[in-house]
């Protein structure tokens, strides 16, 4: 039989990979991505290539298992994130030497717990970056109105968005002011911001953009109304976050309870929570009910997401 701390060790070997691997990628792809801007291609290089594909195929579904998005900014380095998965199946490792599992049905666990950790690392990066970029783009639609109506351009309002506006909507205009150096439009420049974050809102401004820039009119109206409405659908968002507020707390409190309840039972009768981690049946008991919490919380967790996203 293969030692518990050899496995552990080489899953934590292959995490700590590939975290290596999606950095790497991830320099990779913005690279070539920069490069396309710049350079014109031939009719024969922007043919597709089947090894490219299959390569790409491969990365997006490496991104999609571990949630993650090479195209924001993370507070934590993916390799981080990987070694807080690998310390989290290291634990599930040591947690089964009170319960006597076999090695495969350990191991299983271990992956399933380093993916789940991983995934809602990457998750919770990816919905604190969306948030700050959606609170911050009533400010973002403003200035671009009241450059305009100074009568500056658009890419000029964008210029002192990059320079003014904190992060992250900061470094989302300094690329769109770098891709409308290079040539591309401005409508363009916004929508692939939309792209990268998947901020609806942004493909609202995309929207408006273009159709002022082509059939005219006046932009700094148009832009007027669109903050109006990002602006009730940001406090809209908030009066949903606070009103989710004691569900939220229930669901915490639900979570928690069992631990809370353990712990006092064990200290007025440690034999009658001793069973649960001496006895096979009781480890059974112990592990349908840790699992039935955990997948507890993340159920309210999603229901609470679900209702009170716009």
């Amino acid at each position: 039989m293969i030692p518990n701390y050899v496995i552990a060790s080489v899953l934590a070997l292959l995490l700590c990979a590939t975290g290596v691997t999606l950095w790497l990628d991830r320099r990779e792809r913005r690279m070539n991505r920069q490069l396309s801007i710049a350079l014109q291609t031939s009719p024969t290089a922007s043919l597709t290539s089947i090894r490219r594909t299959e390569t790409g195929a491969r990365s997006m579904l490496l991104y999609r298992l571990a949630n993650y998005n090479p195209d924001i900014v993370h507070v934590l380095h993916p390799v981080y994130v990987l070694l807080v998965g690998a310390l989290a199946s290291l634990g599930v490792f040591y947690a089964n030497q009170l319960f006597g599992f076999s090695t495969s049905d350990v191991s299983i666990a271990a992956a399933i717990v380093a993916v789940l950790v991983v995934r809602g690392l990457f998750g919770w990066q990816r919905r604190r970056f969306s948030n700050r970029l959606f609170r911050q783009l009533p400010d973002t639609i403003q200035l671009v109105t009241s450059t305009v109506r100074a009568g500056l351009p658009v890419n000029e309002a964008f210029r002192t968005i990059a320079r003014e506006m904190p992060e992250p909507t900061a470094g989302q205009f300094a690329i769109v002011c770098s891709q409308i150096g290079l040539g591309v439009a401005p409508e363009d420049a916004v929508e692939a911001v939309y792209r990268r974050t998947q901020v609806a809102e942004y493909a609202m401004f995309s929207v408006t953009l273009a159709v002022q820039l082509k059939s005219g009119g006046s932009l700094a109206e148009t832009l007027q109304i669109l903050a109006e409405t990002v602006s009730q659908r940001v406090a809209l968002a908030a009066r949903a976050k606070a009103l989710a507020g004691e569900v939220i707390f229930s669901s915490r409190a639900l979570s928690l309870s069992p631990l809370i309840i353990g712990g006092l039972l064990y200290a007025v009768n440690p034999q009658s929570i001793n069973l649960l981690f001496l006895d096979p049946t009781g480890n059974m008991l112990l592990a349908y009910a840790v699992g039935s919490v955990v997948l507890g919380h993340f159920v309210i967790r999603w229901m609470i997401q679900r209702e009170t996203s716009l």
